[in-house]
């Protein structure tokens, strides 16, 4: 029976309201109105025109049953019938409407509810077709009124108030009808024009809605690019500048002087790896952090000379990055990593550094530990004054991060611990 009921449902809806959609607005609302009052007139109307015609067929009035059973032939037609354009089934339906209120008035005269037809066609117009033909169903009412005033004058129609007040009372009865008709000509076209002006504002609205989404759009876009043209710049200017760095390192024959070019090579790689990494991802202001670290732990292990074999072992949570706190994070993963790598494995064959990096409640936390020799007594005590070390203890303070380093208490080697707050804004260290 569901099924069946919204197939019905389905076909009348596609019957009177045809191709329309909302965003025609009012006249859309108008076939969705018609269709809505269509799918529940006609079942209660058949289950009500049916028992009447069998009623007043054996009461002997066989005119007025073939007229119920040809409204109910009528209704489902312009119900079902597919091959009927919507305003076609509209006018059919206002027809019949002024059938039913003929009739009721002809037989029943003031005792029936033919004026009330008469009202509700002109509401029907209203509320279903344009203005003008409420207009109309003015005219036609007080034509109805009038003819059927004659009918009582000539005596040509029962009329039980005909001795008392002759034709007057039909008038003075109809006229009611006819002035509900003319206020409802009068107010109901006056709340369609401001619904459909709230409709056409709505769309107006939605319009420059959609304009300035699509300049919000486009103006985004164009600062993507223009955000990944100046990372893709800033990571081929860095570029240049360690390759110049590395060629003065080839040519140097002062050791000491080599390794401050490769130290400075290692620190300017690890900028431009991150505006690789930015340009690479789409995201100019957040990198993934986690793959960062080995791209650039692969990058250091492939630019620095060492002889042991050194292997390396991650335990990393993804995690995103600011750009404001992972150029001091990378910077300072450089400087760890390269001093492991120059001293933690000498006069060894292999070694291993590790690094876990973890996130919790908003706190990032990366420990870097070998399994190298450690700090010395004296190492550690002169480990402060170094470069790495300065430039370690600046960083930090940029990120307001509290870190250690020296060797590991509880296994042979180094290890390097930094813990500080993960914020969301690229500016939070400027």
């Amino acid at each position: 029976m569901a099924k069946f009921w919204d197939r019905y449902k389905s076909r009348v809806n596609r019957n009177c309201i045809g191709e329309l959609t909302h965003t025609e607005g009012l006249e859309y609302w108008k076939n969705k109105l018609f269709a809505s009052l269509i799918i529940h007139l006609m079942p209660l109307g058949i289950m009500i025109i049916i028992p009447s015609a069998l009623v007043v067929f054996f009461l002997g009035q066989l005119t007025l049953a073939i007229i119920y059973i040809s409204f109910g032939i009528a209704i489902s037609l312009i119900t079902l019938y597919p091959n009927l354009r919507v305003s076609l089934r509209k006018y059919l339906f206002l027809f019949l409407i002024y059938s039913v209120a003929a009739i009721l008035i002809f037989f029943m005269g003031d005792h029936g509810a033919g004026l009330t037809y008469l009202f509700g066609a002109t509401v029907f117009s209203l509320l279903i077709l344009r203005t003008r033909i409420g207009v109309l169903t003015i005219f036609i009412n007080i034509c109805i009124c009038i003819i059927h005033a004659f009918f009582i004058y000539n005596e040509m129609v029962e009329y039980p108030l005909r001795d008392s007040f002759q034709v007057a009372s039909w008038f003075a009865i109809s006229a009611n009808s006819i002035l509900m008709s003319i206020v409802a000509v009068i107010f109901m076209p006056m709340l369609f024009k401001g619904l459909q002006e709230t409709i056409e504002s709505q769309d107006n609205l939605k319009q420059n809605l959609l304009v300035q989404q699509n300049e919000l759009e486009n103006s985004l876009k164009e600062k993507n690019t223009l955000l990944a043209e100046i990372h893709h710049r800033v990571k081929n200017n860095l570029a240049v500048i360690s390759g110049m760095l590395q060629l003065q390192y080839f040519k140097e024959k002062d050791e000491l002087l080599r390794k401050k070019l490769i130290d400075s090579t290692l620190r300017i790689k690890s900028m431009a790896n991150i505006h690789e990494q930015l340009y690479q991802s789409n995201s100019f202001s957040n990198m993934a952090f986690d793959q960062g670290l080995k791209d650039l732990v692969q990058t250091i292990l492939d630019t620095l000379d060492y002889d042991a074999k050194i292997e390396t072992e991650f335990n990393l949570e993804p995690l995103n990055l600011n750009i404001g706190q992972a150029v001091p994070c990378c910077l300072i993963v450089n400087e760890v990593l390269t001093n492991a790598i120059k001293h933690a494995f000498i006069d060894r064959n292999k070694g291993l550094i590790s690094f876990n990096l973890e996130h919790i409640d908003h706190q990032l936390r990366l420990e870097i530990s070998d399994d190298g020799v450690g700090f010395s007594e004296n190492k550690e005590s002169g480990l402060e004054d170094s470069l790495g070390m300065v430039l370690i203890s600046t960083l930090a303070e940029q990120l307001d991060a509290d870190y250690t380093y020296g060797s590991n208490p509880s296994a042979p080697g180094s290890v390097f611990s930094i813990q500080f707050k993960v914020t969301d804004s690229p500016d939070s260290l400027a």
